[in-house]
C-alpha cells in the first residue's frame, strides 16, 4: 500500500511536465516531425495511463481478517491453564489432531504407541519444528508442558498421568497410573509451550498467557484485554500455512458482535440463533454441526433443609420432565430449525446413544399426570401446584447469564413445566454464582467433546461434585463399572461395548433430562470461504479455526 500510494500523484506530475514539454518543440519543429511526436505523445499517455490504473487499483481483499470468534479466555492464551481445550490453539502445536472424520492425525508426532502393559505411550516428534522465535520444539518442551499441569493444576484432567519424560530429543514417554484408554484424547488437547520462555514468564509480571510464544500458525502480536487480540503469521510454522497475514479477533456480548457485523467491521462472526434469520447484505449464514448440547443436570440426592432437592431427586419428576418437553418443537420453533434433539451427552457417537431410529412420541399430558400420580405427586392444597409429603413441585432453574439460547431453552421448560403443576422460576447467574448452587439446584447446562472421557466426568461417581462435571452428585455403581472396563479396554474397539453398556443405565437413572444438540452458526462475508469445517465440540467459535489453512477469499 506505500508503494501505491508514493505513486497516487504521479500521473498528474507528469501530464503537466509533459504539456509544457510539448509546446516548447511544437513552436520549433515542423509539421512532420509533429505528427512523430504526436505518435510519441499518444504512447506517452497510454503509460501515463497505467500507471494511474495501477495507483487506483490495490489489492481487492483486505489485509487484515477481522473476526469475532466467541469469549477472551481469563486465564489468558495459555495451554497449560486450560486453552486451547476444545479447540485449535492457534499460537501453540499439538501432539496430535483430528480430521474431519474425527480420527487422530499427527501434528507434531509422527508416531505413538501403547507399551508397558498399557501404562505407557510412546510418542516420536517431528524434528523440523521450531518456536516462533527460531528455536528448536523437543521433547523436552513437551514432557515439561505436561508435568507443568501436573504440578500446578489446570482444566485439563492428566490424573492418569504419572509424569512425562523426554527420552530422547524427539521421544517422549507418558508413564500413566493406571490404563486409560481415552489419554490418548489429552495429547490432541494440550498446546505445547517452550520450557525456557515459560519459566522466564512465569517470573515475570507479564505472564505466558499474556505474552505466549508457540509453534503455531499463528503469533499473539497485542492483547488489549476486554477489546481484542491481535495476531500475525508465524514465519517458522513446519504445516501449511493460512492465507490471511494478519487476524484481529475483537471480543464482546451477543448484542456488539452483531451490531459491528451490520456496520461490516467483521469479516466472521459467532451469532446466537436469534439472529441467524436477520439477513445482511454481502454476508453468508454458516451452520456447523456439532456435539454441543444442552441440557438439565438434576441434584440427585435429597439434601435436608432444601426442598428442591426432594423435588429433583425423585425418579418420577425426572421420568415426568422426558415426557413433557418437546424437543422437536424446540427445534423447530424456539432455534429456528439449527438444532436437533438430544438424547445422550454424545448422540450418534460410539459412547453415546445411537438416535437415528428415535422417533418423537406425542406429549401426552395425561399419562403424565398419571404417573406422577402414582408416584405421589397430586395438588392437594388445589393452588395449581402438584406436592407430595408436603413439599411443592417447585424449583429454581438456574442458566448461564447473557446467554440467549439458555435463556429461552429455560424459559420454554417453565412454560411446559406449567401445563402439569410444576412451577420452574428462571434464573440467570454469572458461573461462579452457579458454582455455589448447583448441588442443590437444577441447572441448564452443556457440554459435548470429542472424546469419551466426558463420560467419565459427568456420570462416574468420582468426579460427583467436582468442578462442573458430576455437579449432581450422580452414583452408580454398575454405570462406574462399566466406565471403569471401557477405561481398562486393551484397545479402543473393545472399550465401546463398556461405554454402551453405562450408556443403558444412565438412560434409566435420567441423571439429566437431555434438550438439543445445538448448531454453531457463524456469519460471514460471502466471499470468505471456510470450506468444511469439523464437528465442533461444546465450545463454540475458537473451534472453528480447527482448518484455518483452508479458509480462502474466493470471489473473482
Amino acid at each position: 500500500m506505500q508503494f501505491v500510494n508514493a505513486f497516487s500523484h504521479l500521473p498528474a506530475l507528469l501530464l503537466l511536465y509533459w504539456k509544457k514539454v510539448v509546446n516548447t518543440l511544437l513552436n520549433k519543429m515542423n509539421r512532420k516531425k509533429t505528427r512523430i511526436l504526436s505518435l510519441f505523445i499518444c504512447t506517452l499517455l497510454t503509460m501515463t495511463s497505467f500507471v494511474t490504473l495501477a495507483a487506483a487499483s490495490p489489492s481487492k481483499y483486505p489485509e487484515t481478517l477481522k473476526v469475532a470468534l466467541g469469549s477472551e479466555p481469563t486465564t489468558g492464551f495459555d495451554p497449560i491453564l486450560g486453552w486451547g481445550k476444545y479447540g485449535n490453539p492457534l499460537f501453540q502445536s499439538t501432539l496430535l489432531k483430528r480430521d474431519k472424520d474425527l480420527n487422530f492425525v499427527g501434528d507434531l508426532a509422527t508416531e505413538w504407541r501403547l507399551t508397558n502393559n498399557k501404562l505407557t505411550w510412546i510418542v516420536t516428534l517431528r524434528d523440523d519444528v521450531l518456536f516462533s522465535n527460531g528455536t528448536p520444539l523437543t521433547a523436552e518442551d513437551v514432557a515439561f508442558t505436561f508435568n507443568q499441569i501436573l504440578a500446578q493444576g489446570s482444566t485439563h484432567d492428566l490424573s492418569a498421568l504419572e509424569m512425562a519424560e523426554p527420552l530422547t530429543s524427539t521421544s517422549v514417554a507418558f508413564h500413566l497410573k493406571r490404563c486409560d484408554i481415552t489419554f490418548l484424547d489429552r495429547l490432541s488437547s494440550i498446546g505445547i509451550v517452550p520450557k525456557k520462555y515459560y519459566q522466564l514468564r512465569s517470573d515475570s509480571a507479564i505472564k505466558y498467557g499474556s505474552l505466549p510464544m508457540g509453534s503455531g500458525p499463528y503469533i499473539l502480536n497485542k492483547w488489549e484485554k476486554g477489546q481484542y487480540v491481535s495476531m500475525s503469521l508465524n514465519p517458522y510454522y513446519y504445516a501449511k500455512k493460512p492465507k490471511f497475514n494478519n487476524i484481529i479477533a475483537v471480543f464482546g456480548n451477543e448484542d456488539s458482535r452483531f451490531i459491528q457485523l451490520k456496520t461490516h467491521q467483521l469479516h466472521l462472526s459467532v451469532i446466537p440463533q436469534r439472529y441467524a434469520n436477520q439477513s445482511i447484505g454481502d454476508y453468508k449464514l454458516w451452520s456447523v454441526p456439532t456435539l454441543d448440547n444442552r441440557g438439565i443436570v438434576w441434584p440427585m440426592n435429597y439434601h435436608e433443609g432444601s426442598d428442591m432437592t426432594f423435588v429433583s431427586s425423585d425418579p418420577a419428576i425426572r421420568e415426568a420432565f422426558e415426557c413433557l418437553i418437546d424437543k422437536q418443537l424446540i427445534v423447530e420453533k424456539l432455534l429456528d430449525g439449527y438444532a436437533t434433539p438430544a438424547y445422550s451427552i454424545a448422540d450418534n457417537m460410539p459412547w453415546g446413544l445411537d438416535t437415528t431410529s428415535i422417533i418423537p412420541t406425542p406429549i401426552n399430558l395425561a399419562h403424565i399426570e398419571t404417573l406422577l400420580k402414582q408416584a405421589g405427586w397430586s395438588d392437594t392444597n388445589n393452588n395449581g401446584i402438584i406436592d407430595k409429603q408436603g413439599y411443592e413441585a417447585s424449583f429454581t432453574l438456574l442458566y448461564k447469564a447473557g446467554d440467549s439460547v439458555r435463556e429461552q431453552l429455560a424459559l420454554a421448560i417453565s412454560s411446559m413445566a406449567d401445563k402439569i403443576g410444576i412451577k420452574v422460576t428462571v434464573k440467570g447467574l454469572e458461573w461462579n454464582a452457579i458454582a455455589l448452587q448447583m448441588t442443590t439446584t437444577p441447572v441448564l447446562m452443556g457440554f459435548g467433546s470429542h472424546s469419551a472421557s466426558e463420560v467419565n466426568y459427568v456420570y462416574h461417581s468420582d468426579f460427583a461434585h467436582t468442578d462442573f462435571y458430576n455437579s449432581g452428585g450422580y452414583s452408580n455403581p454398575q454405570v462406574d463399572l462399566a466406565i471403569d472396563n471401557a477405561l481398562k479396554a486393551d484397545t479402543w474397539d473393545e472399550s465401546i461395548p463398556f461405554w454402551q453398556q453405562a450408556q443403558k443405565q444412565i438412560q434409566q437413572d435420567r441423571p439429566w433430562t437431555w434438550l438439543v444438540n445445538i448448531n454453531h452458526l457463524y456469519m460471514a462475508d460471502k466471499c470468505l470461504d471456510l470450506a468444511q469445517p469439523i464437528t465442533e465440540p461444546h465450545d463454540h467459535g475458537w473451534p472453528l479455526t480447527e482448518n484455518i489453512e483452508e479458509w480462502r477469499w474466493q470471489c473473482q
